[in-house]
């Protein structure tokens, strides 16, 4: 191959490699699938792929031919078409780059990959989540091609990074495969396809330098050549098959997402319970929202509980066997699992205000409206154990959104007889008042099984005495700490509101080990009737409830407030026992003291200061960290390059030999100039490289140095340790004077240069 040719490899030649890397780069890109959903994330990798394979041929053109130049081509194809595949919602027309569209690109740099581990797929509505396929395949391509038309025998490093790009979309992705049989054949077939023919090309290559006869000998030896090279291809094949079966099987699929932590949690947060009784004290008949499109008796779910810590009801957080306090960002639409009835319900806000987002059922997609939507819509965060979102930034008067959801059945509750309660780990309440325990020991649990025990209980709280404790009521206490539960029962008659009588039934249902949980919402007293009819609440219509979970129904509400209109406090007569058959009731858990928290209230606006405050050094501190990352990824190659070129200097000078410490200190004259871009004839004496080397580089002392050589080498005896140390500090003098000789861009490209690593591998082939 002519040293004058503009690439290393034919036009041909290159094309195929070319093609064979952009092959096994879509497949990579399709492993992105189940994660992304949609198409934009084929725009985004295959684009991305396109970009690095042009950058890879660009930056192996002989006059662009270094690593840096390839670092510095990967950086433009970022910046330059990073907006429009990558961020597209941020720019102009989908296509022109604008400020924000590189602030986003940027940022997702740092931030998308642990964005796409914590977001609920499917992950293609997300701002800036494509950066991931659009980077992993731009660097990956780039390698793959570079490799590919530089390297001779080495050519088969070129696919690692392809395999690379396939790991990654693999391990960022979902347990569900997207055709993993299909990848794998792909893959392992372009991969030894393409190392065969690069093996085949190489062969050729030799024949064409090297003088072969037509003996025999020669001919057995080419053809054991070839079946070895044809065994080895084959338990490659098998090998690489084997390889990428493994991770993407769907029984054993191991992915990122499985040990990453959610980065949202509520634990910690007020609950929006302990505000009950605000709702209908101060917004009892201003309207809070106004709604549209809910099916007939279906309810708009506010927040779900499940931990009683004794203070209030709370969402769990990750510290305890429920996750429901854990919320994940989600992006236009949210895979649900659910059966049910799809409906699309309209929301619009007007008192209303809080990070919780009013909804029904389970979300498959929530799209907000009006000058906040894109704010509100980065902010948006998902449980889909609970089927409840947040917003971040709040939610305000004039804010509206629209959301699609699957609402599931809700059963009679003669459709419950005989069904299994489902086994549901929830958290166990921290404390539960002694006198709420003695009632469900004598009166709730005289049932024969625990669905009797549900609908006993829920009878007898429907018969006590409902209060708001507001003006005209019979007074009655906010709150539903341990301490006010206690005071419920320490009455004739049960007295209270939805806060307490919920939050009362689900602690009852933990003494006789069924698991529920509490949820806050609105509907109006007498439910919705269904339509399109556009539907006022108020805060007269917020209420709390309690779920149960059933097989096949999954969890199912039940209401233990008594109506509104159970305002007496007079106690009932007791109805005749009916007799039953004893039975054996399971044993009681035992019983954890209590650490009642005090009800104290943080300042909220010096916690709101303080976390914007760490919120921002956070952001800073990540952007510092991606600039060093950039950095240290652009001064990696002469790190390594450095390294190895030290390691090898190092070699040559602690050889054991006199003799060979002189060939040693003559071959780093050499590869300087070589790596300066002086171009060395191959099979010539050493007086002759001499002359080619002090020709160009003077000061360099050639011609001397060589003649010390090979006065040293071919003397008789060994040459003298200190003429040698003397002769290394001439070598040392002789590589500055080249180096003061050439250009500041040829010094800096040299520091890069491989060319001399190369030149030795085809010494030694030659010999």
């Amino acid at each position: 191959m002519s040293r004058d040719q503009l690439l290393p490899r034919t036009p041909v030649q290159a094309a195929i490699d070319c093609g064979a890397v952009l092959l096994v780069m879509v497949a990579a890109t399709l492993s992105f699938g189940p994660v992304f959903g949609g198409h934009a994330y084929l725009v985004a990798g295959i684009g991305g792929a396109l970009a690095g394979i042009a950058v890879g041929v660009a930056t192996s053109l002989r006059p662009l031919r270094s690593w840096l130049m390839t670092a510095a081509g990967v950086v433009l194809a970022l910046i330059v078409l990073g907006p429009a595949l990558a961020v597209p919602r941020s720019t102009l027309f989908g296509v022109l780059p604008t400020l924000e569209a590189w602030r986003e690109l940027l940022l997702g740099v740092v931030y998308s990959w642990k964005g796409l581990l914590t977001a609920e797929p499917p992950a293609e509505g997300f701002p800036s989540l494509l950066v991931v396929p659009f980077l992993t395949m731009l660097v990956c391509a780039t390698l793959a091609t570079v490799l590919a038309l530089r390297l001779r025998r080495g050519a088969p490093l070129a696919m690692l990074p392809g395999l690379l790009a396939l790991v990654v979309g693999i391990a960022f992705g979902t347990k569900i495969a997207f055709w993993p049989i299909a990848l794998g054949v792909v893959v392992a077939g372009v991969v030894v396809a393409w190392w065969a023919w690069r093996r085949a090309s190489w062969r050729t290559g030799l024949n064409d330098e090297v003088e072969v006869t037509n003996d025999t000998r020669h001919r057995v030896r080419a053809r054991r050549q070839r079946s070895r090279g044809a065994i080895a291809m084959i338990a490659a094949a098998m090998a690489v098959a084997a390889l990428v079966s493994i991770p993407i099987q769907p029984q054993s699929r191991a992915v990122l997402r499985d040990v990453v932590e959610p980065p949202i949690e509520l634990a910690e947060h007020p609950s929006p319970l302990a505000g009950f009784r605000d709702w209908h004290k101060n917004f009892d008949e201003e309207a809070l929202l106004t709604v549209r499109g809910m099916p007939e008796d279906g309810r708009l779910r506010i927040a779900t509980f499940d931990y009683y810590d004794g203070t209030v009801f709370a969402v769990a957080g990750a510290q305890q066997t429920s996750g429901s306090g854990s919320f994940a960002r989600i992006g236009d639409e949210v895979l649900v699992q659910q059966s049910g009835d799809p409906v699309e319900v309209r929301v619009d806000l007007q008192a209303y205000s809080g990070i919780w987002v009013p909804g029904v059922g389970y979300t498959q997609s929530l799209r907000f409206d009006g000058p906040r939507a894109g704010e509100l819509q980065g902010s948006l965060h998902y449980n889909g154990q609970t089927g409840t979102a947040i917003a971040l930034d709040g939610l305000a008067a004039g804010d509206a959104y629209t959301l699609e959801a699957i609402v599931p059945e809700q059963p009679d509750i003669d459709e419950l007889e005989g069904v299994a309660i489902t086994s549901v780990e929830v958290p166990e309440p921290a404390v539960v008042p002694d006198l709420l325990q003695a009632w469900v020991n004598e009166r709730g649990a005289t049932g024969q099984n625990q669905f009797e025990n549900i609908l006993e209980m829920q009878r007898l709280m429907t018969s006590g005495a409902f209060s708001h404790g507001l003006e005209g009521d019979f007074p009655s206490l906010a709150g539903h700490g341990a301490s006010r539960i206690q005071s419920m029962f320490d009455q004739e008659v049960l007295l209270g509101d939805d806060e307490q009588y919920a939050t009362a039934f689900a602690l009852a249902l933990s003494r006789i080990n069924v698991p529920s949980r509490v949820v806050m919402g609105l509907y109006p007293d007498d439910g919705f009737t269904g339509g399109d009819e556009p539907v006022e609440l108020t805060g007269g219509d917020m209420h709390a409830w309690v779920e149960i979970p059933f097989e096949g129904y999954g969890w199912v509400r039940f209401d233990p407030t008594p109506p509104e209109d159970n305002d007496s406090i007079q106690p009932e007569p007791e109805p005749q026992p009916q007799p039953k058959p004893q039975v054996l009731q399971p044993p009681q858990p035992p019983e954890e003291p209590a650490e009642l928290s005090p009800d104290t209230v943080a300042d909220e606006g010096q916690e709101d200061d303080e976390e914007v405050e760490d919120a921002s050094w956070g952001i800073w501190l990540w952007i510092a960290g991606g600039v060093l990352l950039l950095l240290l990824l652009l001064l990696l190659p002469f790190f390594v390059v450095g390294a190895l070129k030290a390691a090898r200097r190092k070699r040559r000078f602690r050889a054991e030999r006199e003799s060979d410490r002189l060939s040693g200190g003559w071959h780093e004259v050499v590869d300087h100039a070589v790596d300066l871009g002086l171009p060395i004839p191959a099979g010539v004496t050493r007086r002759e490289v001499a002359g080619v080397v002090e020709d160009r580089y003077p000061r360099s002392r050639a011609t001397a140095i060589g003649d010390f050589v090979d006065e040293g080498v071919f003397g008789p005896g060994e040459p003298a340790r200190d003429d040698v140390d003397a002769f290394w500090a001439d070598v040392e003098r002789s590589v500055k004077g080249m180096r003061s000789e050439a250009t500041p861009r040829r010094r800096l490209l040299s520091t890069l240069s491989l060319r001399s690593f190369a030149r030795r591998r085809q010494e030694r082939r030659r010999r």
